[in-house]
């Protein structure tokens, strides 16, 4: 039995990184880093509509199940730190043509 996760959440919440979205047999799951660095399967149909890859939710326990939201700001931020963290790797030890990596 799965419990829908509602999507709204304080800014207390435990933060979820979507580590990817894959189809399976019984539909599609996102999976979900959690702080402790472990993952967990969540069907796609309980998580906020539009979520990506790469997106950080807030989720929280609350009295009817999991509650949680996109974090749109945090997310775009941890993708620019990514980013720069590759830039300067890319920069240190130049490419062949083709081989730069990019989020």
């Amino acid at each position: 039995m799965s419990r829908r996760i509602r999507t709204h959440a304080p800014d207390s919440a435990e933060r979820w990184i979507v580590d990817g979205i894959e189809d399976t047999p019984t539909g599609r799951v996102a999976r979900l880093e959690l702080p402790s660095g472990k993952t967990a399967d969540l069907p796609l149909q309980d998580l906020p509509e539009g979520l990506q890859e790469g997106d950080i939710l807030a989720v929280q326990e609350g009295p009817d199940g999991l509650v949680a939201r996109i974090l749109p700001a945090e997310t775009a931020q941890r993708r620019a730190s990514a980013q720069a963290k590759l830039d300067t790797l890319n920069a240190a030890n130049p490419a062949q043509e083709g081989e730069e990596i990019t989020l």
